[in-house]
């Protein structure tokens, strides 16, 4: 008589964190991080502890809840967040092409940076900002700082070093608030849409406790908001130190793309700031890969199999704000192509075509036709980069998981 093989699973590393109805199960080196119930949980620990599939379910069979244990099992090797006994697990992967390069700095350092001390004082300076604003109307936001008349190229090459530079900053928040944890962050170039943008990727938080994970989280905007008062003061200064009106200029635009940038981050329908405050206070991990899998299978159903894809599985979140999000996800994108062709590129073209009329004036007409032509051409390169980034990127097949009861 041959006995049959029970096949045994071992985890790789994984982090298991509370988080209200459930646990977020995840890897911080492949940046997978997934919510599961707490049975999910319980054959987790009971298959590295040597349990069969077997087992596990005549454990659990007198239990009130029916579970769907090989589905599950199926569904976490899937993942790869276990493997069979014996078999090497493959090593863990980026699941996003975007990570780049892996930020480390000392723990003490972080600590110091964002101590209650050193954060008092940026609220002071932050408060003197603002007073100075309201005492003189002059260092207010301008809204029509963008529009210059002449050397519009330098501004704009001006514009974008120094948004670099403040870019930087930003991300340089957010990961030395992750350090503060003992977080390591990665860091790279991404887009948002067609959007060009430095991005750290935090997933590594996901193994904090969730009260934990708003500063991080929130440190990108509270580093701009600082930035935001340097410039107010910086122009006070240029102003009484009687500096040329393109130099104040300058620095007028940077405080506009500063507010800008700042209003962006309420864009959850592209992974900004507050999605992933959005997503942590719902207690979800993903409400992009999951509105992702709920739009696709809604198309799936409507087409009868054409297009879209049938889900894998549910996913373990409240449904109402899953319908909620998948909504706003839709509606920004539409939004944002309707403005794309209907504002943006039009005005690029309105620029054009009054460059083009310049072109037979005087020497100096011809000049401000030029430094015209190459100021939308760098915006339109931007734009054309960050468009074939979006068409390229192809996200994965869309892998929700739900609780194993049925």
């Amino acid at each position: 008589m041959v006995t049959p093989v029970v096949q045994q699973y071992r985890l790789i590393s994984l982090s298991l964190q509370n988080d209200g109805d459930g646990y977020i199960v995840g890897n911080a080196e492949s940046g997978d991080f997934y919510k599961v119930p707490e049975i999910g949980v319980s054959i987790l620990r009971m298959l590295d502890s040597g349990d069969s599939v077997a087992e596990i379910k005549s454990q659990l069979a007198s239990g009130a809840e029916a579970v769907d244990v090989e589905a599950f099992v199926s569904q976490m090797a899937q993942i790869g967040f276990i493997h069979p006994e014996g078999h090497k697990p493959a090593a863990p992967q980026r699941s996003d092409a975007s990570a780049g390069r892996t930020f480390s700095v000392d723990r003490r350092l972080a600590r110091a940076i964002f101590s209650p001390l050193a954060l008092a004082c940026f609220l002071a300076l932050v408060a003197y900002a603002f007073v100075d604003a309201v005492r003189n109307p002059d260092l207010r936001l301008n809204a029509n700082a963008l529009y210059i008349e002449h050397d519009r190229t330098l501004l704009l090459v001006l514009v974008l070093a120094l948004a670099s530079v403040q870019t930087v900053l930003h991300e340089l928040g957010h990961m030395l608030a992750a350090a503060r944890h003992g977080i390591k962050s990665r860091y790279g170039i991404g887009n948002r849409l067609w959007t060009i943008v430095a991005e750290s990727d935090l997933t590594g938080i996901l193994a904090l406790p969730r009260s934990q994970r708003y500063f991080p989280m929130l440190a990108g905007m509270l580093v701009d908001v600082l930035s935001l008062a340097l410039l107010t003061l910086l122009q006070d200064a240029l102003r009484r130190h009687g500096a040329g009106a393109f130099s104040i200029q300058v620095v007028q635009v940077m405080a506009l793309e500063t507010v800008i940038a700042l209003a962006w981050q309420f864009n959850v329908f592209v992974k900004t700031d507050i999605y992933f405050v959005l997503c942590n206070y719902f207690g979800h991990p993903d409400l992009d890969r999951d509105a992702r899998a709920y739009l696709n299978g809604i198309v799936h159903r409507m087409t009868f199999g054409r297009l879209g894809r049938a889900p894998l599985a549910k996913a373990e979140c409240n449904l109402l704000v899953l319908r909620a999000f998948s909504l706003v996800w839709a509606a920004g994108r539409v939004m944002s192509l309707v403005i794309l062709f209907t504002v943006f590129l039009p005005t690029m073209w309105q620029y054009l075509a009054s460059a083009v009329q310049l072109l037979n004036g005087s020497p100096a007409s011809v000049w401000a036709a030029c430094d015209t032509i190459i100021y939308v051409s760098i915006i339109l390169t931007m734009l054309a980069t960050g468009m074939y980034m979006w068409l390229r990127h192809r996200p994965g097949p869309p892998t929700a998981i739900e609780g194993v009861g049925r």
